[in-house]
């Protein structure tokens, strides 16, 4: 029989109202930042008239976001709206006016930036060094590096990371870096610390292995100090929607890192296909951003 998907009527914990829905973008809300999402605004909007708190967590820049979303939103109710991108290193809200209003970012020192740089560069010559590989920086980051594992393969799904998954292993191991995925990360992570970045943050989304200074977990931080504590709203109170709370060859997905440790209230789904399992923390729906939108319409029916 085939395994349902977005049955969200079997989980309780989607038949009640929530103050706060934090979400990833990119695999959650839509495929694509090219989609055309008339019915998510509208859907979206709809809460944000009902009081409740939307926060966007992501790792692309506020104009993507923005264009695609918030830019459509006109109301004093989009004060309830937040952004947060850059990986953590950004938030930012909206005026009276509905005009965006940068509410935090992170600022690093030139010294910082030329690290991270020394990091990518060293993880890639690296990787190249030991198979014959073709691997790609992409500098123009706020506050982390990312380096592309496999640039021929431009703008892969979520849909199909389990595709993306195998591909990527394939290439690296077949060309004589053993370790594949799993390695080039472990890679940077050393080398962060063989070159005196201590704290640094390794994420990746298979495609890339990024090193910065920050990472979702900032994010959702942000989001409890700010959103969370001052309105008095409880955890239990709070929804957190994502695509990648699993591992993903050996190391943490990167929604995981919206998983905050002494809040076990906050409500966690998955709505990606979570190739290797879930945390315990986070219920799977799957259905990607078809099933989101279906978890919206649904809370804007609660009472």
């Amino acid at each position: 029989m085939k395994k349902s998907v977005c049955d969200i009527e079997k989980y309780k914990e989607l038949d009640k109202k929530y103050k706060i829905i934090v979400f990833d973008w990119d695999g959650t809300a839509v495929h694509t930042r090219n989609d055309d999402i008339p019915e998510l605004i509208t859907a979206l909007e709809s809460l944000l008239e009902q009081g409740i708190f939307i926060a966007v967590v992501t790792g692309t820049n506020f104009g993507n976001i923005d264009k695609q979303f918030s830019s459509h939103i006109r109301g004093l109710y989009k004060k309830n709206l937040f952004i947060c991108t850059n990986r953590g290193s950004e938030v930012f809200g909206f005026d009276e006016k509905s005009q965006p209003v940068l509410l935090f970012r992170k600022n690093i020192d030139e010294k910082t930036n030329k690290l991270l740089d020394k990091i990518a560069e060293k993880t890639k010559n690296d990787i190249e060094s030991e198979a014959p590989v073709k691997l790609n920086i992409i500098y123009e980051r706020l506050n982390r590096r990312k380096l592309d594992l496999i640039p021929e393969w431009e703008n892969p799904l979520k849909s199909e990371i389990d595709k993306l998954i195998i591909e990527t292993e394939n290439k690296l191991t077949n060309a004589g870096f053993k370790e594949g995925i799993k390695g080039a990360f472990d890679l940077m992570e050393n080398n962060a610390r063989l070159l005196g970045m201590k704290d640094a943050r390794i994420t990746s989304d298979v495609k890339h292995i990024e090193v910065g200074v920050s990472d979702k977990s900032d994010s959702i931080k942000w989001i409890l100090k700010n959103i969370a504590s001052l309105n008095k709203i409880q955890d239990k109170e709070i929804l957190v929607i994502g695509d990648e709370f699993g591992p993903i060859s050996g190391f943490d997905g990167s929604d995981y890192k919206m998983v905050v440790k002494n809040h076990n209230d906050i409500v966690y789904f998955s709505v990606g296909k979570e190739p290797n399992g879930l945390p315990s923390r986070a219920k799977h729906l799957g259905g990607g951003p078809e099933c989101f939108l279906k978890i919206i319409i649904n809370q804007i029916k609660i009472v």
